[in-house]
């Protein structure tokens, strides 16, 4: 072989060596977290109680410990794979409120959702955020908070951050809110959706708003603004005004925010919308903060384009179920109808 055959094939092996490395490292970013996953923590034996347990405030040494929660991802149920899935997933998605000016802090958005793939359904699981829950050893420290408002735990866990970035901070947050989760309810995450509820306006806005049709005026002199009854295309301003708005209950809250999420989930479907969920996460990356890759979103994608409305439940724990608690606002829960319920929704063992 001559000297120029001989170096046309080592650049062509070069090439094509180089063109499988860049190959590999594509896949393995297509299937790398796009933030830390939570640590396998079991839930704990809850008693089937009432017990009204007072709020335990000692002050003491800051301790902050990266808290994290409990996580088992279920056997699969079916053998072939759906949207490249072939389990289930508890999904926890959290909404931040730590930057809205307004009492009371916490956590205004609180669901698990159940994305169960081989059976082609999506149960999403609403915890009022008044709920009555124990968080001892959850590292809220300096002063110790033992029991609290279950929305309360994300704000007081974030507080206690050691970072000020934004996104490891929520994160902090998370990792509390889906530990505590597991000892009060025996549920355990196994990936988590976490946003900054103050960007949410920019990013509504970003995709054109949300068509919705509103049932009912909503006037709560809380969110500036009064929301008008009939179909309507909201902006971010009042996407995020209709979602906070509180002049009844938090029961009546939780459906509204019901009817937002629906509305969001047929509009991220619109092929326009969904095309450009890349530039905004890239955009607005810093105040959103999960564990999933970008391989097991565009599989959720996909379930979600081929779930029928029917097959999407919406529930959570029911305003009969509950009774007042021992701080102002909160709200002790029946144990025994809400792990029934949770059971027979395959949220818990």
């Amino acid at each position: 072989m001559d000297t120029k055959k001989a170096v046309i094939l080592s650049l062509v092996g070069l090439i094509v060596i180089a063109g499988l490395g860049t190959t590999a490292w594509v896949v393995r970013a297509y299937r790398a977290p796009l933030g830390p996953a939570l640590q396998n923590v079991a839930p704990l034996s809850v008693p089937i109680s009432n017990p009204v347990v007072a709020t335990e405030i000692v002050a003491d040494s800051p301790v902050v410990p990266t808290a994290i929660p409990v996580m088992a991802q279920e056997q699969a149920q079916a053998q072939t794979g759906v949207c490249g899935e072939t389990s289930a997933w508890n999904l926890l998605v959290l909404g931040s409120d730590a930057g809205d000016p307004r009492p009371p802090k916490g956590s205004d958005l609180i669901r698990m959702v159940r994305v169960d793939f081989p059976n082609r359904k999506v149960t999403v699981y609403a915890f009022p955020r008044e709920l009555w829950v124990d968080t001892a050893g959850l590292g809220l420290t300096n002063p110790t908070i033992n029991a609290t408002q279950l929305g309360t735990a994300f704000f007081e866990a974030r507080r206690r951050s050691p970072s000020t970035n934004v996104r490891v901070a929520m994160i902090d947050g998370t990792n509390v809110t889906a530990r505590m989760l597991a000892n009060n309810f025996l549920i355990s995450t196994d990936h988590y959706l976490t946003i900054d509820l103050a960007q949410v306006p920019a990013m509504v806005d970003a995709i054109g708003g949300v068509p919705i049709n509103v049932p009912a005026t909503i006037n709560d002199p809380r969110v500036g603004m009064v929301i008008k009854a009939g179909q309507q295309t909201f902006n971010g301003a009042q996407f995020v005004a209709y979602a906070r708005a509180k002049p009844d209950s938090d029961f009546a809250r939780i459906q509204r925010n019901n009817l937002l999420l629906e509305a969001l989930r047929q509009r991220l479907l619109d092929p326009a919308v969904w095309a450009r969920i890349p530039q905004l996460y890239l955009q607005y990356q810093e105040v959103i903060a999960t564990d999933l890759s970008p391989e097991q979103i565009s599989n959720l994608a996909c379930l979600l384009k081929e779930v029928p409305k029917e097959a999407i439940l919406q529930e959570g724990i029911k305003q009969e179920w509950t009774s007042p608690g021992p701080q102002s606002g909160s709200l002790l829960w029946d144990k025994t109808k809400v792990f029934n319920r949770l059971k027979e929704l395959g949220l818990i063992p």
